[in-house]
């Protein structure tokens, strides 16, 4: 159940992937002659679960569940798997676009992935690794949204050279993170020359798998590049791209900025229908994403304030 959790998981079938691992976690619970929180299958869950809910968009839960696996596997010594799932918490509050808050928590975890103490470098294993890719794309991420390029650069750059070493069967899909951080970061530079490129790179990855958040990621930062370039025509080939990805699959991370560079692009063309219907299925799915957190919960302030989600809630179709 938790093989099949992960492949479900990483197949965009995440309502289906939560479902299995519920279940492979009741089946761990019954074997009351044993200490369930020991059993590598509830341990080997934790991953895809959090993974699984924060693709779902179920922010809330999602924090819930990292904190819950973090106490556990913290109480039982078990430092692998918990660098594996802590940056999760982090990857949370880049969703929410709270950029401190991920640069806060993804230093403290990087040192401790790093400490020679703890495991020598560079030859983590798999489970520091993919805590260390985690670390490095959230935070070139964060940097990127706070506009210190350089930093950001400096640690994407270092992330993708360690992925280019041999390792873990599992890093074609953290490939897609990190392109997709590497191609916001030069087109929030303007650096269109170097965009080019990277976006394109970022789709073919995507579209080599069946991971449908990412691939309706990357056809959206497709579209922003040939809009920047002025080339309305491969703006439209990439946004229908990917609304076909999205298409019988619930992908909300990537719903709202489809829709809102698909209404932005309606408007530019002149059709002002289907940009409010866009603007409409992004608004709509940034309250779902917001609401999933607990009303009092910072996290869920911070990203309706943020002046991506700011844009969306305030615009109309001709104002876009």
């Amino acid at each position: 159940m938790v093989d099949r959790g992960f492949i479900t998981c990483i197949s965009s079938e995440y309502r289906e992937a939560h479902r299995s691992l519920i279940e492979s976690r009741a089946l761990t619970f019954e074997a009351v002659e044993e200490n369930p929180y020991l059993n590598p299958a509830y341990v080997r869950s934790q991953l895809p679960l959090t993974l699984s809910l924060m693709f779902l968009g179920e922010w809330g839960e999602a924090l819930r569940e990292i904190e819950a696996a973090v106490a556990v596997l913290d109480k039982n010594g078990d430092d692998r798997w918990g660098q594996g799932v802590r940056p999760h918490r982090a990857w949370v509050h880049l969703l929410a676009m709270d950029f401190a808050g991920v640069l806060d928590q993804c230093d403290s975890a990087l040192r401790l992935i790093r400490d020679p103490e703890v495991h020598p470098a560079p030859d983590y294993p798999a489970p520091y690794r993919f805590g260390l890719w985690k670390c490095l794309f959230l935070m070139g991420s964060a940097e990127t949204g706070l506009g210190d390029y350089a930093s950001a650069q400096e640690h994407l750059l270092a992330a993708q050279a360690d992925m280019d070493r041999p390792g873990p069967t599992c890093v074609w899909y953290w490939r897609m993170p990190l392109e997709s951080a590497l191609t916001e970061l030069w087109l929030a530079k303007g650096d269109l020359a170097q965009a080019r490129p990277q976006a394109e790179r970022f789709l073919a990855i995507a579209l080599a798998t069946a991971e449908h958040t990412w691939q309706a990621l990357a056809w959206e930062a497709n579209a922003r590049l040939a809009m920047a370039e002025l080339d309305l025509s491969r703006a439209r080939e990439c946004i229908a791209g990917g609304l076909s990805a999205m298409e019988g699959f619930e992908v909300p991370l990537a719903a709202w900025r489809v829709h809102a560079t698909a209404a932005e692009l309606c408007q530019n063309s002149g059709d002002r229908d289907s940009a409010e219907r866009h603007l409409a299925l992004s608004r709509d799915t940034i309250m779902k994403l917001a609401n999933s957190l607990p009303a009092r919960e910072p996290l869920r302030q911070t990203f309706l304030s943020a002046p991506a989600v700011r844009r969306i809630q305030g615009k109309t179709a001709a104002a876009v």
